[in-house]
C-alpha cells in the first residue's frame, strides 16, 4: 500500500449507504489481519472479529461515537489479550486496517467505548480475551463538504468547514520538539523539508486522527531517539488515550518504515533529559540513527 497516499486522503465517515459490505471484501481484510497488519507489539495474541448491520441495535448505549453509536453494514472488533500496552497495539493495527479499508476504497470510523466488559456482554462474546477496539465501516455517503471539530474546552469549539482532506489536523511544529518539550528551536534543520524522510513521516502523524481532534500527544527528537509523549487530557480517557497512541505511531511509522525499514519501539522509558511538565509521559521511544 501507499502509505502516504492512503494517510493524506484518509477521512473519518460517520454516515454510511444502505450497501452491504461483501463476503469477499471481509475474507480479504481477514487474511490481511492475519499476514499483513503491522502489529506494534506482535507477540500479544490478537483476533478480529465482523459483526453485520443488526448489531447496531445490541451496541447501543456500550459504543459509539461521543456516545452516539453510528449506523454501518459491519462493524469490526479488535479482541486482544490484556497487557500493559495491549491498548495502544489495537489502535496500530486498527489504523494499519482502515487504511487498507481505504485501499479497497471502503470507509470507517473509529468507535468508543468506556467498559470493555459491557461491548463483550452486548456481543455475546465467549473469549478470554478482551475488546481492545472497534470500528464501523461500509460504503460512506457522499458528503457536500467536510465539517471538523477542534475542540479546545466544552466552551470553546471551533468548527473548520474543510475542503482538502490532506488539511494537517495539528501543525508539525506544534507536535515536533527538539532536545526537550516546547522547543522548537533547530526542528527544521533536524526534520528537513517535505523530501525527507522525517518531515514526510511526522506530517503523517499530524494526520492522525484522535478522539475529539484533541491531540493528546507530541513528539520530542533527542539524539537519535523519536520519542512519542502523552499529554494529560481532560476530554480523553485511558482507553481513547492508548488508541489515540497507538494510531499517530502508526501513521508515522508507516511511513517511516517505507523509507528506512522496519522500526522497532520501545513503550514507556525514562524521561530524563525532557523537560517534561507535569501530568506528561513517555509512551514511547524508537531509534533513528
Amino acid at each position: 500500500m501507499d502509505y502516504s497516499a492512503l494517510i493524506q486522503f484518509r477521512k473519518s465517515v460517520r454516515a454510511f449507504q444502505d450497501k452491504a459490505v461483501p463476503d469477499a471484501v471481509k475474507q480479504e481484510l481477514a487474511a490481511y489481519f492475519r499476514e499483513g497488519c503491522k502489529r506494534l507489539l506482535p507477540e500479544l495474541k490478537t483476533e478480529l472479529r465482523f459483526f453485520e448491520k443488526d448489531t447496531q441495535s445490541v451496541l447501543e448505549g456500550a459504543a459509539g461515537y461521543q456516545e452516539f453509536l453510528i449506523g454501518a453494514p459491519c462493524y469490526l472488533v479488535i479482541l486482544s489479550e490484556a497487557a500493559e500496552h495491549a491498548g495502544e497495539n489495537a489502535g496500530y493495527m486498527g489504523e494499519d486496517l482502515v487504511l487498507k479499508l481505504s485501499d479497497m476504497g471502503l470507509d470507517s470510523c473509529w468507535l468508543t467505548f468506556t467498559d470493555e466488559a459491557k461491548v463483550r456482554e452486548a456481543l455475546g462474546l465467549d473469549t478470554p480475551l478482551q475488546v481492545a477496539g472497534v470500528l464501523a465501516f461500509g460504503y460512506g455517503k457522499k458528503m457536500p463538504k467536510k465539517i471538523r471539530l477542534n475542540i479546545l474546552s466544552m466552551s470553546n469549539v471551533n468548527a473548520a468547514a474543510v475542503r482538502q482532506y490532506y488539511a494537517p489536523k495539528v501543525s508539525l511544529y506544534d507536535m515536533v520538539f527538539a532536545d526537550r518539550w516546547g522547543c522548537g528551536d533547530g526542528v527544521d534543520s533536524l526534520i528537513g523539508d517535505m523530501d525527507s524522510m522525517l518531515w514526510r513521516a511526522f506530517y503523517a502523524a499530524s494526520l492522525a486522527p484522535s478522539y475529539m481532534n484533541r491531540q493528546p500527544y507530541g513528539f520530542i527528537l533527542h539524539g537519535s531517539d523519536v520519542v512519542l509523549v502523552r499529554k494529560p487530557d481532560a476530554y480523553t480517557d485511558d482507553i481513547d488515550a492508548r488508541l489515540n497512541l497507538g494510531i499517530v505511531l502508526l501513521h508515522f511509522s508507516a511511513v517511516a518504515s517505507q523509507l528506512l525499514g522496519k522500526l522497532k519501539w520501545e513503550m514507556g522509558g525514562s524521561d530524563e533529559g525532557l523537560e517534561l511538565p507535569a501530568g506528561y509521559s513517555v509512551s514511547a521511544r524508537c531509534r533513528i540513527g
